[in-house]
């Protein structure tokens, strides 16, 4: 392959790993919360609280928590947890029953990363009514920017540049480095200009002023990282200048400085442990500067006008990036490991966009260290017989291997580490299970109905024979269904043959409450088999929203799956004799006769069944009197039809 072909190769990986890196669950992903996501709660809690991964920066987090008509109801700005690094605490106002919305956006105190989520829970009633929050419970981080994986590249190659002219450009070069000027101050820009990049990108991420971000401790982390940079670029600046071992051996220390600065800020400490993974981290990029830092001075002392005199040189080159080559691959794989989350998550490298990003990384080092080691024991020991041109071109070679690997590691550091992914534990779908064979006991059916609502439901069906329990090789399965009372209701639905043996089929077909008759047909290359099953299905939870007015008694409005909604209110809300009303509505909104409706008032002392009237065909009314504290009404209507729909809602009177 071409060097040419190789550069846009390695660029291309770069490109796509940022471009289709996944959404993954977060650096500082959502470990837990209170209430849970999907929780149903009897009383309206006084705050949620967020647990994380890692530290959250209280002042770049936002937290709002969102009834079911999408108003917010928390009560100001996320707090912490007082003793609890990983906690936030957001308050919450008076909160009726009805289903409840929680969206986070946040940034690790530990990496600066941006993470974002959501979930639900339910006050007296269940949260599966409630729209799908944003992102996943666990949270989601945006895929690197290239403006970030820019960033981080320049500032790499700018370190690893500085640092090789004072460390292996005075062990092995004797201090004697040809356009020393040039690449001291281009990398010396190349450092400055890549954390300034590093800082544009992380403002854009986390949409926050340019003071609000340096100001917070996620901020602090870049602050000091610019700082270290800075010094490092203006020592290396003064090298450049001055060819002086002092000022090389300042510029190579500040260097240093700016890498474990670097990693204090990075995964290496957002995990146990700490101090050895940042000291991992560091000797992995000090071993990274002295080995593919010094390539650059190598390719620039071996072009030089007296280059076949520095034979001994370059055999000192290549002792020193040997130890260098054995740090880094040392280093790594015990880096990579604890990314990964430990020995026995290596085979599952390909499961997240890290472990992608990381395979590719790990596949082009090798490459390199393929080079580097025909290098070591090929063209350096041949150096002054053969001349130049063999070394120089693999040299060449191993630069455009390492660009490449600067380039990976841009992307790497801006995905979340498969060994840091804490994902939130959410309930498992309800579901309903029937089995039934046929009239002969040759075949059995195990249906499911997930969620074994009325409405949408999934269905899945297992055939197996009645005696040995293998999948029936059926030709089609079809469920034929039938509302017992009214034979005039009823649909098919036609499965389709899954890889595990199963048949399912997505359909609505139990949309009305009652006892349905399922017929499942199964045709065989033989015959035919029917199999009677019976289903009740559940009814969904209403989904309840709340109208608020000034000088108004608050609205709330009560929708169920069939779209009939019940609209009920305390009039005038005030502590004494107070009117509540209710009022049923078909799916069109005009008004739905009932035959009657039954209120449990339970308030601060007793439940009192109310004395319901009739007030017009669908509009029922009574009076009680109110004292002040928190009321729950539990509502039970009948309409003309003989539907049963039944609810509760809670209000806070003062």
């Amino acid at each position: 392959m071409s060097r040419r072909a190789l550069t846009l190769v390695i660029g291309l990986c770069a490109i796509w790993l940022v471009a289709s890196a996944s959404a993954a669950e977060a650096h500082a992903s959502l470990r837990s919360s209170d209430p849970a996501d999907g929780a149903i709660v009897d009383a309206a809690p006084s705050d949620v609280t967020l647990m994380f991964t890692e530290p959250p920066d209280p002042k770049l987090t936002v937290v709002h928590v969102l009834d079911s008509s999408g108003r917010q109801v928390e009560t100001g700005p996320p707090q912490p947890v007082p003793g609890r690094r990983l906690q936030i605490r957001e308050g919450l106002g008076e909160l009726p029953d009805g289903v409840y919305t929680v969206t986070w956006r946040t940034v690790s105190e530990t990496d600066g990363h941006v993470t974002a989520g959501g979930f639900s829970f339910g006050v007296g009633v269940s949260p599966a009514g409630a729209p799908p929050p944003p992102g996943g419970g666990a949270g989601e981080t945006p895929s690197p920017s290239p403006l970030s994986v820019a960033g981080k590249w320049s500032l790499y190659v700018g370190l690893s540049l500085i640092l090789a002219a004072g460390s292996t450009g005075i062990i092995a070069f004797d201090g004697v480095l040809p356009r020393r000027r040039p690449i001291l101050m281009t990398s010396s820009s190349l450092a400055a200009g890549g954390v300034l990049a590093m800082i544009v990108a992380e403002r854009s991420a986390v949409g926050v002023p340019l003071g609000d971000l340096l100001s917070s401790s996620a901020g602090h982390r870049l602050v000091w990282l610019a700082a270290a940079v800075a010094a490092a670029s203006l020592t290396g600046i003064v090298s450049a200048l001055r060819s002086e071992r002092l000022p090389a051996i300042a510029a190579a220390s500040a260097a240093a400085l700016a890498m474990i600065v670097r990693a204090i800020g990075g995964h290496a400490s957002g995990r146990g442990l700490v101090w050895w993974n940042v000291g991992i981290h560091w000797i992995h990029v000090l071993g990274v500067g002295l080995w593919i830092g010094g390539l650059v001075w190598l390719l620039v002392v071996v072009n030089a006008d007296a280059a076949r005199e520095r034979g001994a040189q370059v055999r000192r080159f290549s002792l020193i990036a040997g130890i260098g080559l054995a740090a880094v691959a040392a280093t790594g794989v015990l880096r990579a490991v604890d990314e990964l989350g430990g020995w026995g998550k290596v085979l599952d490298v390909l499961d997240s966009s890290y472990g992608i990003a990381l395979a590719i990384k790990v596949g082009v080092a090798a490459a390199l260290i393929a080079l580097g080691t025909v290098n070591h024991y090929v063209n350096v020991p041949s150096y002054a017989s053969a001349g130049r041109a063999a070394l120089r071109r693999t040299v060449v070679g191993e630069l455009i291997l390492a660009a490449g690997i600067f380039a990976l590691t841009g992307v790497l550091t801006g995905l979340p580490p498969a060994g840091g992914i804490h994902p939130m534990m959410t309930p498992e779908p309800e579901r309903l299970v029937v089995t039934g064979h046929d009239f002969a006991t040759t075949t059995r059916v195990r249906l499911e109905v997930t969620p074994g609502t009325v409405g949408p439901n999934r269905f899945v069906a297992r055939v197996t024979d009645y005696d040995t329990g293998e999948p029936v090789p059926a030709d089609r399965v079809t469920l034929d269904f039938a509302l017992q009372g009214n034979p005039d209701v009823g649909s098919r639905l036609q499965l389709e043959r899954q890889p595990d043996a199963s048949w399912a089929a997505q359909g609505t077909a139990i949309a009305i409450v009652g006892e349905w008759n399922v017929a499942v047909l199964v045709q065989e290359a033989s015959g035919s088999i029917q199999i009677p099953l019976q289903i009740i299905p559940r009814v969904p939870p209403p989904v309840i929203d709340v109208s608020r007015q000034p000088g108004q008694p608050d609205l709330y409005t009560i929708t169920f799956s069939s779209g009939v909604q019940i609209q009920s209110y305390v009039d005038p809300g005030a502590p004494g004799v107070n009117q509540f009303h209710v009022t049923a509505f078909d799916a069109s909104g005009k008004e739905l006769p009932l035959a009657s409706t039954r209120v449990d008032a339970t308030g601060p002392s007793e439940t009192t069944r109310l004395d319901m009237k009739r007030f017009s065909r669908g509009h029922f009314i009574a009076n009680f009197d109110l004292v002040p504290g928190s009321w729950t009404f539990v509502l039970d209507v009948a309409t003309r039809d003989g539907s049963h729909l039944s609810a509760r809602f809670r209000e806070t009177f003062q």
